[in-house]
């Protein structure tokens, strides 16, 4: 019954496609690699620093900044250079820049860390959205859902991955080196599968010099969105859902500690879980990708996303989270396929890359926002109160996002070049 379903909601469509395929293998295995880095940086960060909480979240600020400083303004470069060369180019140096953190030896080299950490995110601000411009030129419309909730869902399954052997590897090595090394190979293998992509050829932007072009041309992207009421409505729903989602990251451990009073192992079930969630949103949502309008999905994703969520704050046993998590997840999927799905279908290919930046810079800052006064809101209002206030203002988003598309029930999807 759940392989019929799985068949017949198309989950695994977009794997037909030979350029995605090869799109999709190169990040996955990065992906995996990604986990193993980032929880490798933040253990040998609390072992040189005496698990300093402030040296912990420097590397989450060097790692979260250069959207918030470069995000605008990659996106102009993205749709003005070849995308293909973007992908391998950035892969490449991120593979070298991992070998970096093997010369650090004492406390006194911490500092290269957070450099590493810092230039792995600003070279990460080009791949992402020649990433997301790319998958519509090699995805037939009518895919592009499967394979954006397919990528999301194998994201994040692969960072749980990575963080899980990252653990193991760092443990048994007494060093990060293991990590940091199988991350540098991931990314080397993601050039591989890069180079081998065939993208179509289609319209770039006007390739012109001058800082005033650059900023010309960024504006001409952040109009393009904001005088589509259903592109508006996508930046607006996703800022509001991220200022929901980053209290809920920072504050489900000490909600499972202290008001569950469970142990830390239910950390990595509960990411389990939300992974298990997330597969069945990709399923329920290829599934009704071709019967449902991608904006309704997202603002049902959004929605009932939101009601799981402000359901923590009535929920006093393990077994019961276990069910607002698996809603979490798969309202989750819905919601993001389905704004991702849009971006790529309504902004012509010269201005993707501009939209996608854009899109990533808000929601950046307001999760950055959200998780930055979740700790306060937490310890004077309670956690639970917390989560009600979060999917609370998450359902609010959804709904306004409605009354925004209903001025354009059926916008019509761009004709590539």
């Amino acid at each position: 019954m759940a392989l019929d379903f799985i068949k017949n909601g198309n989950i695994l469509q977009a794997l037909s496609i030979r350029e995605f395929r090869k799109l999709w293998i190169g990040q996955v295995v990065s992906q995996v690699g990604d986990g193993l880095a980032t929880l490798a940086f933040i253990i040998l960060i609390n072992k040189y620093s005496n698990s300093s909480p402030l040296a912990i979240s420097g590397i989450t600020i060097a790692l979260a900044l250069p959207t918030l400083l470069f995000g605008l303004f990659s996106g102009v470069y993205v749709d003005r250079w070849n995308r293909k060369t973007v992908l391998i180019v950035s892969d490449a140096i991120r593979g070298a820049l991992l070998l970096v953190p093997l010369l650090v030896h004492d406390p006194s080299q911490i500092w290269i860390y957070y450099l590493v950490a810092f230039m792995q995110s600003v070279v990460g601000t080009f791949f992402e959205p020649a990433k997301n411009a790319i998958i519509p030129l090699i995805v037939e419309q009518d895919r592009l859902m499967a394979a954006n909730a397919f990528s999301q869902t194998t994201k994040l399954l692969a960072q749980v991955v990575g963080t899980a052997l990252a653990g193991v590897l760092v443990g048994l090595a007494g060093s990060g080196w293991p990590a940091f090394v199988l991350d540098a190979v991931s990314f080397f293998v993601s050039v591989i599968f890069c180079s081998l992509l065939i993208i179509p050829k289609a319209k770039s932007a006007e390739k012109e010099k001058g800082i005033r072009s650059v900023f010309r041309q960024l504006g001409e992207g952040m109009s393009f969105v904001r005088n589509s009421r259903t592109l508006l409505s996508v930046v607006i729903t996703n800022t509001f859902t991220m200022l929901g989602l980053g209290a809920v990251i920072v504050l489900i451990i000490p909600f499972l500690t202290k008001d569950l009073g469970v142990n830390t192992t239910w950390i990595g079930i509960i990411q389990s879980l939300e992974v298990v969630g997330m597969v069945l949103g990709a399923v329920l949502v290829t599934a009704l990708a071709a019967k449902i309008r991608a904006q309704w999905i997202m603002m049902v994703g959004v929605i009932g996303m939101g009601i799981f969520i402000a359901l923590g704050e009535r929920t006093y046993q393990i077994s019961v989270l276990i069910y607002v998590i698996l809603g979490v997840g798969l309202f989750l999927t819905a919601a993001q396929a389905a704004a991702a799905t849009l971006m790529q279908k309504l902004v012509p290919n010269e201005k993707r890359g501009r939209a996608s930046s854009a899109i990533a810079t808000v929601n950046s800052i307001a999760n950055i926002v959200s998780m930055a006064t979740a700790g306060v809101l937490g310890s004077l209002l309670g956690i639970r109160y917390v989560f009600f206030l979060a999917g609370l203002i998450i359902v609010i988003a959804g709904i306004v996002g409605i009354y925004l598309m209903a001025g354009e029930p059926n916008p019509t999807p761009v004709e590539e070049d």
